[in-house]
């Protein structure tokens, strides 16, 4: 595949979502009361940061979806998605905007009684101003799909433009190779040495404990590689079926109650290990530059 194809094989993904955030700076007048202005600085929290704490977890909820989903992208916001799962992520996100919603309006509904706690706790330090009032502006969840294309040539663009856009273009799809080849070695990486961790040794006299979680995040790694892998990394793809033949049909309970499995697994993935770190080492750590 060539890289200047990527987007007939993927799509950006932009994930737009804002909180209001309940702090403010505290003036300079105040803060100069109790030293150098210049050299202090000071925050006021406006409301319970409780009380905004479902709503981020949403967001939250939201970002991690789409990490698991997509790679890296160079330009800051924007994240590649294969096309194959484009339809899940906008289903999920479809899923999780409703629940966001509804936690913002939890918020508001509480917003009126919160701010007076916040006036009797802050005393002096009170202002009305700091509070918006329409804070239901103050949140957002949004996303967009975005396509790019290597430049054509038309009229618009003189032909000293178009090769240098085209080269600016080829210089991107270089870099986000790269990243992608870089995330994806890395996070593989850490759920290999998480596993080998979890299985090796013991803590207190006993097994190290691990959760069902320890296989599931394999799992998932496991299953989503093939579309995730744009670029056709063949080395990681290679490392990636190891895994898969060493983990294929176990469970938790298999290896907690198996201390032999247990052993054999804790060796397999660390053998497993040593390998993904030195294709973690054989990675180029060049920053390419776009030119302006």
């Amino acid at each position: 595949m060539q890289d200047e194809n990527i987007f007939q094989k993927a799509c950006l993904v932009q994930l737009s979502t804002g909180v209001w955030q309940g702090v403010t700076a505290l003036g300079s007048n105040l803060m100069e009361k109790i030293g150098n202005a210049d050299w202090l600085k000071g925050a006021k929290v406006l409301i319970d940061p409780d009380c905004l704490s479902s709503v981020r977890s949403v967001l939250s909820k939201a970002r991690t979806h789409l990490a698991k989903a997509a790679l890296p992208f160079p330009i800051h916001g924007l994240t590649l998605v294969p096309k194959e799962t484009l339809s899940r992520i906008d289903e999920a996100l479809s899923q999780m905007k409703p629940e966001f919603e509804a936690e913002v309006e939890k918020f508001i509904s509480n917003y009126e009684d919160e701010r007076q706690k916040a006036r009797e706790s802050l005393g002096h330090l009170f202002n009305e101003s700091d509070y918006p009032i329409d804070v239901r502006r103050k949140f957002r969840f949004e996303w967009r799909f975005i396509t790019m294309d290597v430049p054509g040539k038309s009229g618009i663009l003189s032909p000293e433009l178009y090769q240098r856009e085209k080269e600016k273009f080829q210089a991107l799809m270089e870099e986000t190779r790269e990243l992608a080849t870089v995330a994806l070695r890395e996070e593989f990486a850490e759920i290999v040495r998480h596993m080998v961790y979890r299985l090796s040794g013991e803590q207190d006299g006993k097994p190290k404990r691990f959760q069902s979680s320890m296989l599931e995040k394999m799992g998932e790694f496991l299953d989503s590689f093939g579309d995730r892998n744009l670029f056709n990394d063949e080395k990681l793809a290679a490392l990636v079926d190891q895994a898969r033949d060493v983990v294929n049909g176990l469970s938790t309970d298999e290896l907690r109650q198996d201390a032999n499995l247990r052993r054999y697994i804790a060796d397999e993935m660390n053998h497993l290990r040593i390998s993904v770190d030195g294709a973690l080492e054989d990675l180029p750590r060049r920053k390419i530059r776009l030119a302006a």
